[in-house]
């Protein structure tokens, strides 16, 4: 399992550092925790999630991941730890529309050369989805889309899940259904659960709550500031 720790993060657009999105932010995330990340739109919380998962590399500081430095790693080796270690949750769902539902969950087991045995069926069943893996996806209410979503993230079994917005795009039952689903299932097999979210009521539910104000970590562990979000 992973352990991820981050030190003087820092992360700028644009020449000379423009724009600055994140500035100076450490922490340190252990195997197993479920942490929530929250602030207000545009204070650098997605950007953070991003540099977690090697999506983009910080322009200071480090991230890493058990003890390396994942912006030492060359682009092959860091495309292998995502693909291999780390699965991503979009509040678009993401899925690829063209692929049925059992496609896009054979997607990261093809993509990690792990032969198929009844993975798809068990993970359908594991997010309430039974038997669904001949449908398309347009032919999926926007919380099913989710649960797919998180079952093909969660399939080839990674370390680390990241979720961003999860439940932005779904009405307050299917959120409540979503994020009890992430919870449940990380907890149930040791994963690591980074989210970004504006639900409030999910903050009750973290081992650590990391607050971010314009681009600096304000609080961790700590109840949400008055007006941050």
């Amino acid at each position: 399992m992973a352990d991820i720790a981050f030190e003087s993060l820092t992360r700028w657009y644009g020449e000379s550092a423009q724009r600055t999105v994140l500035e100076g932010v450490s922490g340190h995330i252990h195997e197993g925790e479920f942490v929530v990340v929250v602030g207000r739109s545009g204070s650098g919380k997605s950007t953070l999630l991003n540099l977690l998962g090697g999506l983009e590399l910080p322009s200071g500081g480090t991230v890493r991941v058990d003890g390396i430095d994942i912006a030492s790693l060359a682009d092959r080796d860091l495309t292998a730890l995502r693909r291999r270690r780390m699965g991503f949750v979009f509040q678009a769902y993401n899925l690829i529309p063209t692929l049925s539902v059992a496609d896009n969950l054979r997607l990261p087991l093809s993509l990690n050369a792990i032969a198929e045995t009844d993975q798809v069926e068990q993970w359908l069943a594991r997010v309430g989805l039974p038997g669904r893996g001949s449908d398309w996806p347009d032919r999926l209410s926007g919380g099913e889309q989710q649960r797919v979503a998180i079952a093909r993230a969660l399939i080839h079994e990674p370390e680390v899940i990241l979720a961003d917005e999860p439940t932005g795009n779904l009405d307050l039952e299917n959120a409540e259904r979503v994020v009890a689903l992430l919870d449940g299932l990380c907890r149930e097999q040791g994963r690591t659960l980074i989210m970004v979210t504006h639900a409030m009521e999910v903050t009750g539910m973290a081992d650590q709550l990391f607050t971010i104000r314009e681009g600096r970590l304000v609080s961790a562990d700590n109840p949400v500031p008055a007006g941050v979000m």
